[in-house]
C-alpha cells in the first residue's frame, strides 16, 4: 500500500521517496560482520585482556583516556573506574595551580631543594631574573646581563661605579700567638714576591693586603694560588686573628695546607644556633651555618672555615666611595639604649664606645671624599652602619661627588680604632642573624606606625644595625702602563643575612651590577690574567675545562667539516703545552716550570725593555715564563691560546714597508702544509665502515635463520656489541687528528714559537686589541738579540689562521 505522505525532499520539491518495505536479507548480511564480532567476545570472556577504553572502535578512542576518565562515554566510565581501581594504580591528583606553587613557603622548600647540589648566593633570585647564571666552582655564579651591558659596565669601572657579588670566595680564620703565625706562613710565601703576610705594613690592621702562596717551602714552584688578607686591628700583640680570602677552587687544598702546619686536629662542625626567620615571599632565611673548626691546644692554634658566612661584594670605579657614603648611614651611638639588639651589649665596653666615636668623626671627615683612590693603598675602615633597608631614595639615583668640595681639614689618619669591626667576633655575626627582622615583617611595621609617607617611622631607631669592613683596592699605580687609578674601589664585608639588603641598596643609588664575564674585562683592561696563571691550581683547572669543552666540540662536527690544523701547522690548538714548551727550548727532559714573579728581575727585564739595562745582567731561570702584555698593532683579534713567534729580520722589513704605504695586512702567512696522515685517516674510516656493514650483515643473517626455524613467532636477537669497537676507532681518530703529545712546539711552524696567549680582548681603553700571555725566559733572552733597534716586537698568530701580525710587549708587573 502506498503511502501519500511527502518525505522532506518531496516537500521541498525532491524526487526521493522513503521505502515502505525493508528487504531482511540484505539487512542480515549487513550484520553478519557485527554479529560475528559479538559472538567471538562472549565465546572469550576469561581470556579478555583489553581494557574498557582500548575495546571501543578507533574513532572514539582519546589518548587522554587511560587517566582521563571523563573522555570515555558516560556509560562506560563505571566500568573503566572499577579497572582501574582493582589493578591499584594511584589517582592522579591534579597539578597544583601556578597559585599555589608560587607561594612563599613552597616556593622557600623548592629553593632549599635546589641549593644541595650547588650553593646559591644571598642575591642569586635577585640574579637569576636579570643574569645568565652559570654553574662553576661549585656555585651557581651570574655571569652576565641579559640585556647588553658590555661597554656600559667598562663605562662603570673608569667613570662610574661597578658591583659585583664574590661572596663565593671563601674565609679562612686563623687564631693563635702573633710570632707563631708569623713563623709558619713565611713558609707558604717569599719575599721576593713582595710584602709578606708577616709584613710591619699589615700587622697594624690598618691595612690589607695580596700575597702569592705556595706548597709549603716549596717556592718558586707549586704555586696555589692569590690570596687576599688581613689582620685584624688589636693592641694585644699576643693573641692576633688572620683572616684570608681564596678562591674556591683551592680553598680546601689551602685549608689542609695550614692544617697540617699546624699540626691541627678537627673537631664536630658547629652549627650556629639561631631560629629560623618568618617565610616570606621576598626573602629567603640564611641558611644553618656551619664552621669546620680546627684546634692545636698545644700550640694555642684555632682555624675556622668561615666559607659562605660573609658576604663580599666589590665595588669598582671612581664613584665607589660616593656610592658608599649615600648608601650607609652611620648608626648613632645615642640610639643604643632605646633597643636590645647586640649593638646595645657591644656599647657597653667604653673601648668599643670609644671605637664608635672615633669611626663616626672619621667617616664624617672622609666620606665626602670625591675619589677612593685618595686613601691609601689596601685601607681598612670598620664602620658600624643602620640597616640598608631603611636608607633608600624613592626611585633609582646616581650618586654623584659634590660639585664643589672646600678642605677645611687635612685628610685624617687611619688608625687602629677605625679599622676595628665587630664584625670579627663570631658571636655577633651569630645574633645579627638570627635578631635579623625580614623586610616582610618591616612593611608590617611601616603600615601600622607610618602617617606620612616617606618619613622616618620610631620603631626604626630600634632595628639592629650592622657591622661591615671595608678595604680599599689600589687600582692601577702605572700611569705609563695602564691608565692611573684604574679599577680602584673598595671591598665591602657584610655579615650572612644581610646579602640581598646590602645589595639592593647600593643599586639603588647608581651602582651598575656585573657578573663573572665582567671580571674577566675588568682584569683585561687593567692589563692582567684573572683565572689562566698557567702554575696555579686555577689556571690548570680552567685550561683543563676549556680544553675539554672545546675538544669535545670539535670532534662532534663531521670529519669534512672540521679545521685541518696539521695543514694550518698547529699543533695544539686548544690548549698551551707550556712543559714541553719549556723543555724544548731547554733541551732537556724536565717538564717543571713556573711564572716568574720575583719583582727584582721583573723590574730589572722591564728596564731591559726601555734599553736602560741588559738583560744578560738578569740571570734569568732557564724554567720560567715571564708574564707579558701585548698590543697588537694592526687590525685583527688572533683569539685565546695564540702563538707568540720570534720575527726574523726580513719580516722587520715587510713590516717598514708595509707601514709606509699604509697596507694593514698581515707581515707574514703560513704557507699551507700537507696533512701525512690524511690517506691513513680515509683507510681506517674506509675499513671501520666497513667491518660495521660485515658485522651488521652478519646479525641480519642469524635473525633470518632463526626466523626460519621459528616460523611465526618474533625473533629477537641481541643488540650489536660494538661500543669497544667504535671507541677503538675514536681514539685512533683523535691521535691522527690532534695527537695529545705533538712532536715539537717549538718549530711547529715557519717561526719559532716561545710563548701563548692565554686571554685576548678588544681593549676599550687603548681602543686596539690586546692580550695577556707568557713567554719562555730563553725566548726572551734570543728575542733580545734580535731586536737590537727600536722597541721590541713579536709575531702573533691565531690558532684559525695562517697570517702574522706585529705585537709590541711589555712585562707585567705586581
Amino acid at each position: 500500500m502506498e503511502s501519500n505522505l511527502l518525505c522532506y525532499d518531496e516537500s521541498h520539491d525532491g524526487r526521493v521517496q522513503l521505502q515502505n518495505e525493508v528487504d531482511s536479507s540484505q539487512f542480515n548480511e549487513e550484520r553478519i560482520t557485527e554479529m560475528k564480532t559479538m559472538l567471538r567476545t562472549m565465546a572469550n570472556t576469561e581470556k579478555q585482556t583489553k581494557l574498557m577504553h582500548q575495546s571501543l572502535p578507533l574513532h572514539m578512542r582519546r589518548r587522554a583516556m587511560t587517566y582521563n576518565p571523563k573522555r570515555l562515554p558516560r556509560k562506560f566510565r563505571a566500568i573503566h573506574l572499577a579497572q582501574f581501581n582493582k589493578s591499584g594504580l594511584p589517582e592522579k591528583k591534579k597539578r597544583p595551580s601556578r597559585k599555589y606553587r608560587r607561594k612563599a613557603n613552597v616556593l622557600l622548600k623548592e629553593y632549599e631543594r635546589r641549593k644541595k647540589t650547588n650553593v646559591w648566593l644571598e642575591t642569586h633570585i635577585w640574579h637569576a631574573k636579570r643574569f645568565h647564571m652559570l654553574t662553576k666552582w661549585g656555585y651557581k655564579i651570574p655571569y652576565t646581563a641579559t640585556a647588553k651591558s658590555y661597554r656600559a659596565c667598562y663605562r662603570a669601572t673608569a667613570k662610574h661605579c661597578l658591583l659585583q657579588d664574590i661572596s663565593y670566595y671563601g674565609c679562612i680564620e686563623i687564631q693563635g700567638e702573633e710570632s707563631l703565625l708569623r713563623s709558619k706562613l713565611k713558609e707558604f710565601c717569599s719575599e721576593k714576591v713582595g710584602l709578606t703576610i708577616a709584613a710591619k705594613a699589615f700587622l697594624n690592621g690598618r691595612r690589607s693586603g695580596y700575597i702569592w702562596l705556595y706548597e709549603k717551602n716549596q717556592y718558586p714552584f707549586q704555586c696555589i694560588g692569590r690570596v687576599r688578607f688581613v689582620w685584624k686591628a688589636n693592641d694585644a700583640r699576643e693573641k692576633r686573628t688572620l683572616w684570608i680570602f681564596a678562591h674556591p677552587i683551592f680553598y680546601s687544598k689551602l685549608v689542609k695546607h695550614l692544617v697540617d702546619a699546624f699540626d691541627l686536629k678537627n673537631t664536630v662542625f658547629t652549627p650556629m644556633d639561631m631560629n629560623e626567620p618568618e617565610t616570606t615571599a621576598d626573602t629567603i632565611p640564611p641558611r644553618m651555618v656551619r664552621t669546620p673548626k680546627y684546634v692545636n691546644n698545644s700550640l694555642g692554634v684555632v682555624i675556622l672555615e668561615l666559607k659562605d658566612t660573609l658576604n663580599y661584594f666589590r665595588l669598582t670605579g671612581p664613584l665607589s666611595h660616593v656610592t658608599l657614603s649615600k648608601a650607609l648611614n652611620i648608626y648613632p651611638v645615642s640610639n643604643a639604649s632605646q633597643s636590645s639588639h647586640w649593638y646595645s651589649d657591644w656599647i657597653q665596653c667604653p673601648i668599643n664606645k670609644r671605637t664608635a666615636i672615633e669611626q663616626l668623626a672619621f667617616w664624617d671627615k672622609v666620606k665626602h671624599v670625591t675619589s677612593t683612590g685618595e686613601f691609601g693603598p689596601g685601607v681598612v675602615i670598620g664602620l658600624v652602619v643602620e640597616d640598608p633597608r631603611l636608607n633608600r631614595p624613592n626611585k633609582r639615583t646616581k650618586a654623584l661627588p659634590p660639585t664643589l668640595v672646600v678642605p677645611q681639614h687635612s685628610f685624617p689618619d687611619c688608625t687602629t680604632q677605625t679599622a676595628l669591626s665587630p664584625l670579627w667576633d663570631s658571636t655577633i655575626r651569630d645574633r645579627i642573624v638570627k635578631e635579623m627582622q625580614t623586610t616582610h615583617e618591616l612593611n608590617q611595621l611601616r603600615e601600622k606606625q607610618c602617617l606620612v609617607p616617606g618619613e622616618k617611622c620610631a620603631f626604626e631607631n630600634s632595628i639592629q644595625p650592622i657591622p661591615l669592613l671595608l678595604i680599599q683596592n689600589t687600582g692601577s699605580q702605572d700611569g705609563e702602563f695602564k691608565r692611573l687609578g684604574y679599577g680602584t674601589g673598595w671591598d665591602l664585608i657584610a655579615p650572612a643575612g644581610y646579602g640581598l639588603a646590602l645589595w639592593q641598596t647600593l643599586i639603588i643609588w647608581g651602582a651598575k651590577p656585573a657578573g663573572l664575564k665582567e671580571f674577566d674585562m675588568q682584569a683585561l683592561e687593567a692589563g692582567t690574567d684573572a683565572n689562566m696563571i698557567p702554575d696555579t691550581v686555577l689556571g690548570q683547572n680552567e685550561a683543563d675545562f676549556e680544553y675539554n669543552k672545546k675538544l669535545e666540540k670539535y670532534f662532534s662536527r663531521p670529519h669534512n667539516r672540521r679545521v685541518n690544523y696539521k695543514k694550518l701547522a698547529i699543533a695544539s690548538p686548544f690548549r698551551s703545552l707550556w712543559s714541553q714548551l719549556v723543555s724544548e727550548w731547554n733541551a732537556s727532559k724536565n717538564s717543571k716550570f713556573y711564572v716568574l714573579r720575583d719583582q727584582e728581575s721583573l723590574n730589572k727585564i722591564h728596564l731591559s725593555l726601555d734599553r736602560k739595562y741588559n738583560i744578560k745582567s738578569v740571570d734569568l731561570p732557564p724554567v720560567c715564563l715571564v708574564p707579558v702584555y701585548l698590543t697588537i698593532k694592526t687590525r685583527g683579534n688572533p683569539g685565546d691560546n695564540a702563538l707568540i713567534c720570534l720575527p726574523h729580520r726580513q719580516d722587520f722589513r715587510q713590516n717598514k714597508s708595509q707601514t709606509q704605504i699604509n697596507d694593514n695586512g698581515p707581515v707574514l702567512v703560513e704557507p699551507l702544509r700537507k696533512d701525512p696522515f690524511q690517506k691513513e685517516r680515509h683507510q681506517l674510516r674506509k675499513m671501520h665502515l666497513r667491518q660495521l656493514k660485515r658485522l651488521r650483515k652478519r646479525r641480519i643473517r642469524e635473525k633470518k635463520n632463526r626466523q626460519r626455524k621459528q616460523p611465526g613467532t618474533l625473533v629477537r636477537i641481541a643488540k650489536p656489541q660494538n661500543r669497544n669497537l667504535i671507541q677503538e676507532q675514536l681514539a685512533k681518530m683523535k691521535e691522527l687528528w690532534l695527537p695529545a703529545v705533538p712532536e715539537t712546539i717549538r718549530n711547529q711552524c715557519s717561526r719559532e714559537c716561545f710563548g701563548y696567549v692565554t686571554r685576548t680582548s678588544f681593549s676599550l681603553i687603548e681602543g686596539k686589541v690586546t692580550a695577556v700571555g707568557y713567554v719562555t725566559s730563553r725566548g726572551l733572552e734570543k728575542l733580545f738579540r734580535i731586536c737590537t733597534k727600536g722597541s721590541f716586537k713579536v709575531l702573533i698568530r691565531g690558532t684559525k689562521t695562517r697570517c702574522y701580525r706585529f705585537a709590541t710587549l711589555k712585562v707585567r708587573l705586581e
